[in-house]
């Protein structure tokens, strides 16, 4: 797996109704690692940066289609 570092408020904000926003709410029970804290999200981390990256700044990257297509299935 891949570790992501980030802030809930940026998991929060920019869609407040993704799952990410339900998920960090305070509303729902998160399983953190009891030695860092780290909370695991089980999909594939291969696009996960590029979500992070548009919740921060709103800006779409330039993919491949076929990689353009995966990003979309995981946003």
């Amino acid at each position: 797996g891949k570790k992501f570092c980030t802030t809930t408020d940026t998991l929060t904000q920019w869609e407040p109704d993704s799952m990410l926003a339900t998920m960090f709410s305070g509303r729902h029970t998160l399983f953190l690692d009891s030695d860092k804290g780290y909370v695991f999200v089980d999909r594939d981390g291969k696009h996960f940066h590029h979500i992070l990256n548009w919740l921060r700044d709103g800006v779409v990257p330039i993919l491949e289609d076929s990689e353009y297509n995966e990003l979309l299935r995981e946003a």
